[in-house]
């Protein structure tokens, strides 16, 4: 018992001192919503006064939206680093101690909950007691070291090979102020972006907790493979998904109500993870919730695909055009002055040359097919010798084919900002 406990100690001063290398700034805040949700949540263990739960929830959701609206003002402001993580998870530990699920909470435990770093930076967003069970058994064998290096190295391949490229291209669309085909390009390539920068961040979160034994949960399920956008947010940001379902669709009586106030509830829902996001992704989660609602399906497996993915795509204009009414005249233009040949003729003017195109259709292609047959490959069992082969082969195409490697800058992971 004294070994875990030391253990943990070892675990939240690494977490806060990274933190405070990282974003001093931010102590203060999260310190303060620790302390003051630690304190009400012992309240709540006794004696369950709904008000009390309310004011919680409140002040953490005051600070959130303060920086949401302030960010959006001015960029310059320093964010606390994974206030958006956080809140969610104090709400979560509110929540779950007014109903009884979370007893004889220690600050300790509770205070490496929120401050674990790896989360901090990207999620996935955690719940208290699965975080705490996934701290009984922490140790570090050969198979967790090499199983959290790979994932460490995917999540790496996916940022700087496929994401970097990516980026690269949107940034030079961006930058020429086109329209039209150009526009559709960036929306088309933007899903493949964010999924691999989202993704990668997070393989990288879980491998370096498999190293050390403690199993996060996945927070993708093959989502590019979704037949209908209701199924792609069963399978794209999972906890954030779940999260939403379980704290907000659910007290808002999810499908146990009316149909038309069922439909009500799921726009509500997503209205709150636009809002999530950040003030000026409002319409991004209106749009989000009512393809939801309309659940557009055929017979068609491929159709259903490729559709829900060229719907989601259209709807990423408002994180690649910040600005609302920009990102509804961009994604006009689409319609009215799409210029197919011009694209095609200025294509290797977007930032990449021939080969780096060719690098990230092959690497793009290599992340569909390992997705589509995940379930296979995690039941193969694989020699340590092999797995030592794999990883030294992945670090490799990570040296030579990483953007770094060509000379390119990377920018931080995209869902590192909210």
């Amino acid at each position: 018992m004294k070994m875990k406990k030391y253990r943990n100690i070892i675990l939240l001063l690494t977490s806060v001192i990274i933190y405070v290398y990282i974003n001093l700034t931010g102590l203060i805040f999260i310190t303060s919503s620790l302390v003051i949700t630690y304190l009400i949540g012992k309240t709540l263990e006794h004696e369950k006064i709904k008000g009390l739960l309310v004011l919680g929830i409140g002040i953490n959701l005051i600070i959130l939206l303060k920086f949401k609206i302030l960010i959006n003002i001015d960029s310059s402001i320093l964010v606390p680093l994974g206030i958006s993580y956080y809140t969610l998870q104090i709400i979560s530990y509110l929540v779950d101690t007014y109903q009884g699920k979370i007893k004889n909470s220690s600050f300790l435990n509770f205070s490496l909950y929120i401050f674990y770093i790896p989360c901090l930076f990207i999620g996935p967003i955690n719940r208290y007691n699965d975080f705490l069970k996934n701290l009984d058994n922490v140790k570090i064998t050969k198979d967790n070291l090499y199983n959290g290096i790979l994932r460490i190295e995917v999540g790496l391949f996916k940022k700087l090979v496929i994401a970097g490229r990516i980026n690269i291209i949107i940034n030079t669309i961006l930058k020429n102020n086109y329209s039209g085909s150009y526009v559709l390009l960036a929306c088309l390539l933007y899903t493949i972006l964010l999924y691999s920068d989202f993704s990668g961040g997070v393989d990288i979160v879980l491998g370096v907790s498999k190293i050390f034994n403690i199993d996060l949960k996945e927070n993708f399920d093959k989502p590019l493979f979704s037949e209908s956008v209701k199924e792609f947010w069963n399978r794209w940001h999972i906890t954030l998904s779940s999260f939403l379902k379980d704290y907000v669709y659910i007290p808002l009586k999810g499908n146990r109500c009316s149909k038309i106030r069922q439909k009500i509830n799921v726009l509500i829902t997503f209205i709150v993870s636009g809002l999530w996001h950040g003030i000026n992704y409002i319409l991004w989660g209106i749009g989000q919730g009512i393809l939801v609602i309309i659940n557009l399906k055929t017979k068609n497996k491929v159709i259903n695909i490729l559709f829900t993915y060229l719907l989601i795509s259209l709807l990423w204009i408002f994180f690649i055009y910040p600005d609302n009414i920009v990102a509804l005249k961009k994604i006009v233009t689409i319609f009215t002055t799409f210029k197919l040949k011009s694209l095609i003729n200025n294509i290797f003017n977007l930032g990449l040359n021939f080969k780096n195109f060719l690098v990230l259709i092959i690497s793009t292609l290599m992340l569909l097919i390992i997705d589509y047959k995940k379930d296979t490959l995690k039941n193969i069992n694989i020699s340590l010798e092999k797995k030592l082969v794999i990883n030294l082969t992945l670090f490799l195409l990570i040296l030579v084919f990483g953007v770094y490697g060509i000379g390119f800058e990377v920018d931080e992971f995209i869902y590192s900002r909210f």
